[in-house]
């Protein structure tokens, strides 16, 4: 092919023995001739001319060359061709983006013999197929298959029902270790549904991984998995384990595709579950079954089959109450007889124990509680004597799905050890979890990280040489076993497991650099913890984890879950204590916070104000809490709307704060920072530089004039004087700051917004056709990171067209305007403030009038 010559006529699609490389380009030359041809150096121009260059050699070998052109470079040439011809709307990218993704399957199978997906972008990220996320149970010993309840291949929903123990997480696992080694599944995502939380956050860290965005509020996340799956071409499984109630799926289910299959554990038996799937209905084991895994697990041990029927017959046939008893024979040495004879003897001592309801069949509710009993006993007098059971005691309060295993490391747990060694309070605590799985009263899945765990003791120094065996794992165990230990407990046995498991999971958050997963399990688990001991948590005070667990929701995306939290929260210490009680004050302040960041700084403000009326009847008017409030309402009623307000009462309050605690003090200097930001908002950006200046000039007498704290003051000090005329001071400053920014964290929130800061700063430079070629890489960058619903990335739109309407390309501007119309009505509702900008933006951009605001 010359470069004057577009080549022939393209097959419709890859034919039988055809080029993969070479149907791609037929079809992108045959585009380019139906969009008007033209030889490579008129494509160049062209290119230029709309603001998209493309090198003569780059359009050659997209077109005619050996090589896979890359997906953004063909975008981008569609693009040229739709604006050479001043074509309405968008080029359609998506077909392009399709025929691509085609490319690469056609590549991979060519090359692997794949079924599907671009295997090739995946080599690159360093990603192989199948991909997992969530923990897999493994096989139990002598597992059996449920020939009776097997899984249809798919696709399809199935909901996997039954009394507790029947083994309907184990038959999902089945089913999908099967399809892992038949290699029928690409994709499996195994999450908890005990709880809406647990459940989101589990599907939120799913789609961050293969959508390719994070930072997005949880909740969007994880219905934009929903949608990811529905495209996908991928074989997936997605298995819902312990759904709890059909509401923690409301939004959430995945779609019902020819590629996916949805396993769904519970022991809810809903309409609103079964309309939406197939129902497998698990029952306990026949008496066949029941004799053929004794047998099995027991081997020489077995005895007569009459015998081990008979201890079938015990148990009610429950798979995970057979289990229990045979890991005891065996680890006891006992015939099934004599196993027998010491079961009826023991059972009055768990007389009072009652499954829940649903849970276990009547007939059998006492033989089983006796297992527990006797499973129990033998792994608490098993070395280390006396250590298993006040761990048990404190896994019978926690999330049964999985149990992170850093809380075993904690200090918290160590002191349930009577040992002054640190060390040797760890091992215990080690040795203690090892022997409950032993007696199957717990799995442990994953393979331990081996970090650095904290001190045994409160105060005592950590060893540098110790490390955490456990970190990394997940412990399991049954709700059944943990409904049977929580309802053996004595008081003083309860209110140690309580105080130890609300004590671990508060130290477990404090470690540094915490990861996420390890703050949803924490999270999981605290919610779990708050629904076993809600009173005893409460008495005498809120214990911490309360709070703790509360600001864990919102910070994970979840800010309307916190605030229902902290709303439960107060309404409890309501009843509990008098509405002058600094307990009571303490937890209005913290529900305000997540009314603020749930989007309502209106109602944040009023409640902050009314808040610091009572506390100021109580209070003496230096008391830090009544300033901190005054100085919380203040600022979202600022955000509310109200900066002029905000600006008054922040000076007041800075005049009072200079005198009470000092210039210097911390909670000054943050009043002095808001101060300033209001004036700024309120149009005073003398006033609010001299502030800001102040703040840089500070952190740089202390810090030192390269320090990333020191650039970060100076920017927002220059911002004002670019207000002021001084454009050039302020793009200094931000590109600064950007270089150390991206060093530090490329891809962070942070360096997003100084590159946004830039851009806008250069287009009210006079260069908006500048502003708008560092804009289109930053929307790239928000797209990958935030995903296309983060208010960021919705806002970076806006300002990209905004500034073509001030370049002078206001068609452009307005198709792409129209477009995020639509979207911000489906992502941010009708009422969001940011439609009114971006209609008033594509109104300019129609007039082809008018620059962006300042």
């Amino acid at each position: 092919m010359t470069d004057d010559d577009n080549g022939p006529d393209p097959h419709a699609g890859s034919g039988t023995g055809q080029n993969p490389i070479a149907w791609f380009k037929g079809l992108l030359r045959a585009h380019v001739r139906e969009q008007g041809g033209g030889s490579y150096r008129e494509l160049e121009t062209a290119a230029t001319a709309v603001g998209l260059p493309l090198a003569r050699a780059t359009i050659g070998n997209a077109l005619s060359g050996p090589h896979v052109p890359r997906q953004d470079t063909v975008s981008r040439l569609v693009t040229v061709l739709h604006l050479r011809r001043g074509l309405p709307g968008e080029p359609d990218r998506r077909t392009w983006e399709r025929h691509h993704e085609h490319l690469d399957d056609l590549l991979a199978a060519a090359r692997t013999g794949a079924r599907t997906a671009a295997d090739a972008r995946i080599a690159v990220e360093g990603r192989t197929w199948p991909r997992r996320f969530g923990k897999v149970p493994e096989a139990p010993a002598a597992f059996l298959p449920r020939r009776p309840a097997h899984v249809p291949p798919g696709p399809g929903r199935f909901l996997l029902t039954g009394d507790g123990g029947v083994g309907k997480t184990h038959t999902a696992a089945a089913y999908v270790r099967a399809g892992l080694h038949q290699g029928d599944l690409d994709l499996v995502i195994w999450v908890s549904g005990t709880t809406r939380e647990t459940l989101v956050s589990g599907l939120a860290a799913a789609a961050g991984d293969l959508t390719g965005t994070s930072g997005q509020d949880a909740e969007a996340a994880a219905a934009r998995l929903e949608r990811w799956l529905a495209k996908v071409r991928r074989t997936w499984c997605v298995v819902i384990d312990g759904l709890d109630t059909p509401k923690n799926l409301d939004g959430l289910w995945p779609p019902d595709t020819p590629a996916g299959v949805t396993l769904i554990t519970t022991r809810r038996r809903d309409a609103a579950l079964q309309d939406r799937g197939t129902v497998i209905d698990l029952a306990p084991f026949t008496p066949e079954e029941s004799l053929a895994y004794l047998t099995e697990r027991l081997g020489t041990r077995a005895g007569p089959p009459a015998d081990l029927a008979a201890l079938a017959d015990d148990f009610g046939h429950l798979p995970l109450a057979l289990s229990q008893a045979a890991a005891f024979l065996l680890d006891n040495g006992l015939t099934v007889a004599r196993y027998r004879r010491r079961l009826a003897r023991k059972g009055n001592l768990l007389g009072r124990l009652v499954p829940e309801a649903g849970s276990v069949p009547d007939e059998y509710s006492l033989p089983l509680s006796a297992a527990w009993s006797l499973s129990v006993e033998q792994a608490d007098a098993l070395r280390p004597a006396g250590v298993a059971g006040p761990v048990m005691h404190v896994l019978s309060l926690l999330d049964g799905s999985g149990v992170p295993g850093e809380l075993f490391a904690t200090p918290a747990l160590a002191a349930l050890v009577p040992h002054a060694d640190a060390e040797s309070a760890h091992e215990d605590v080690h040795d203690a979890l090892h022997n409950l799985r032993r007696l199957s009263l717990v799995a442990l899945d994953g393979a331990p990280h081996h970090l650095p765990h904290p001190a045994a003791h409160p105060g005592s120094d950590p060893d540098p040489g110790a490390a955490d065996p456990q970190a990394g794992t997940s412990v399991r165990i049954h709700t059944l076993t943990q409904r049977a230990t929580r309802d053996l407990l004595r008081p003083h046995e309860r209110h140690t497991a309580v105080t130890a498991a609300a004590a671990a999971l508060t130290e477990g958050w404090q470690r540094p650099a915490l990861p996420p997963g390890l703050d949803r399990a924490l999270r999981a688990n605290a919610l779990a913890l708050v629904d076993h001991a809600r009173d005893e948590l409460l008495t005498p005070a809120p214990h911490p984890v309360l709070y703790r667990t509360g600001h864990s929701l919102g910070d994970s995306g979840q800010a309307a879950a916190a605030l229902r939290h902290f709303r439960r929260l107060r309404e409890a210490v309501e009843a509990r204590f008098p509405p002058d009680d600094e307990i009571s004050l303490d937890t209005r302040g913290h529900l305000a916070w997540w009314q603020a960041k749930a989007g309502d700084p209106a109602g944040a403000a009023r409640s902050f104000a009314a808040l610091h009326t009572d506390q100021a009847r109580l209070y003496p008017p230096e008391h830090p809490n009544l300033l901190q409030t005054r100085q919380s309402a203040a600022v979202w009623r600022g955000a509310a709307g109200d900066p002029h307000g905000a600006v008054a009462e922040l000076r007041a309050l800075y005049a009072l704060r200079t005198a009470l605690q000092g210039a210097g003090h911390r909670d000054t200097i943050s009043n002095r920072n808001h101060l300033a930001n209001f004036l700024a908002a309120s149009g005073d950006h003398e006033g609010a530089l001299e502030l800001h200046e102040q703040a840089w000039r500070e952190d740089e007498a202390r810090l030192g004039p390269g320090h990333r704290d020191v650039l970060r003051s100076r920017a927002a000090a220059m911002r004002h004087r670019g207000e002021l005329g001084d454009v050039a001071g302020a793009l200094a400053a931000l590109r600064d700051l950007l270089e150390v920014q991206q060093e530090d964290d490329p891809d962070g929130p942070e360096t997003f917004a100084t590159r946004g800061g830039i851009a806008d700063w250069t287009g009210r430079g006079g260069d908006p056709a500048a502003a708008v070629a560092l804009l289109e890489p930053l929307l790239a960058d928000r797209l990958r990171v935030m995903g296309p619903e983060h208010p960021h990335t919705l806002s970076t739109r806006t300002d990209l067209a905004r500034w073509r309407t001030a370049a002078g390309d206001g068609a452009r501007a307005a198709a792409e305007l129209t477009d995020l119309v639509a979207d911000q009505l489906e992502f941010l509702g009708p009422a969001h403030p940011a439609l009114a900008v971006t209609r008033a933006a594509l109104a300019a951009a129609r007039a082809g009038t008018s620059a962006p605001d300042a």
